[in-house]
């Protein structure tokens, strides 16, 4: 049983299950923070389960960006959000059973054609060997066949030895996400009086499992990508989907209790989006998750009571053309921009530009900025 943790858009004292990290109530909620309720048990009426016993399998958000002037780009996934909460610390490895999976499209059509796969081997002293495999074409939707390419270990520098100029690793780092949850939901979720950009960020103080890959660029094969991560794990018989995640927050904020009719529906919608591969994300189960965007961006100013103008049917619906599938899009060799949907850095502030696209320009900012990043591999910061 892995570690339990926190479920998207709750308030821990409210659900009784309290995590503190410097004496505060942590809450947790984020890109893809918990938002997989098969992971745990899923919400049922107004009431919340905080409790997912598969943190190791669930993803936080997926990063792709450039770096050493444009000629590689990095590719990372975060998953087992706050793994240094105290009464949750001694859940942090990655699961023995569970496939860490990149997956890279090049040729626009949302299905990979390249994906690169950790997997780990069992504790041994506070560390985990790993290793990284590529798989290309048809086989990086079966992964039936492969080329090992780096292998490592969590332990030290968490760096590990790769081949043909890539670098890998894999290990604890700080969150890299930042938000201000506090206002977030005092102000849209109406969970306490807390003003958004006044509640600060939770996300500064809180670890995460990672896996970084960086490669250059002529090893990609392909100029405009489509990136999502996604986890699988072994039921001891056959691969289970667990998770998936593309852009930030698209199944957080569009498969919501308030167009899927409650919370429990919302759950079952937020499962099965997690299980559709993107190229059939606009079109599963009669346009469900197109038809949840077009909802949100209806009604989500009404609902908010903002006083501003909801988007109309017509914008609503090439908002949510654009939006699925849900993947990263990014250009090879460009300086990434997640707030431009072009890829995304680990400094761009895509809640921000989410709040802007999704309330019509209403809420444009959280008043968050990001954290500290490191300026060489892995980039992502240290642990606290």
């Amino acid at each position: 049983m892995q570690r339990p943790s926190l479920r998207s858009g709750a308030l821990l004292a409210v659900a009784g299950l309290t995590l503190a990290l410097g004496g505060a109530p942590l809450l947790a909620a984020g890109a893809d923070h918990l938002d997989a309720p098969a992971l745990g048990r899923t919400s049922v009426g107004s009431s919340v389960d905080l409790l997912s016993f598969h943190g190791d399998r669930d993803i936080n958000d997926v990063y792709v960006f450039d770096r050493a002037g444009g000629s590689r780009t990095v590719f990372a996934m975060t998953t087992n959000p706050a793994v240094n909460a105290p009464t949750i610390s001694t859940f942090v490895d990655f699961g023995t059973n569970v496939r860490y999976v990149i997956n890279i499209d090049r040729t626009g059509d949302a299905v990979q054609d390249l994906a690169y796969v950790w997997r780990f081997g069992a504790a041994s002293g506070g560390a985990q060997d790993y290793t990284v495999t590529r798989y290309t074409g048809a086989n990086a939707r079966s992964l039936g066949r492969g080329v090992q390419v780096a292998t490592g270990s969590t332990g030290g520098t968490g760096v590990g030895t790769a081949k043909d100029g890539a670098k890998v690793f894999a290990g604890v780092r700080g969150d890299p996400f930042f938000f201000d949850l506090l206002g977030f939901l005092g102000t849209v979720l109406h969970v306490g009086d807390t003003a958004l950009g006044t509640g600060g960020d939770p996300f500064a103080g809180l670890n995460t499992n990672a896996v970084v890959i960086e490669v250059p660029n002529d090893s990609i094969g392909g100029t405009n990508l489509g990136v999502w991560g996604t986890t699988s794990y072994w039921d001891g018989s056959s691969w289970v989907k667990a998770d998936q995640m593309g852009r930030p927050a698209i199944s957080t904020v569009f498969n919501n209790k308030y167009v899927a009719g409650s919370a429990a529906a919302a759950g079952v919608q937020k499962d099965l989006f997690n299980v559709t591969p993107p190229s059939q994300q606009a079109t599963a189960s009669g346009g469900v998750f197109r038809n949840n965007i077009i909802g949100t961006l209806t009604n989500i100013n009404a609902i908010l009571e903002t006083g501003c103008d909801d988007w109309d049917t017509g914008t609503a619906g090439a908002i949510a053309d654009f939006l699925l599938p849900d993947v990263l899009t990014y250009e090879v060799g460009s300086d990434a921009d997640g707030t431009a949907f072009n890829g995304r850095d680990l400094p761009d502030d895509v809640i921000d530009a989410e709040l802007g696209v999704t309330t019509n320009g209403c809420v444009t900012s959280d008043g968050q900025g990001a954290h500290t990043y490191l300026p060489s591999f892995p980039y992502l910061q240290a642990p606290h």
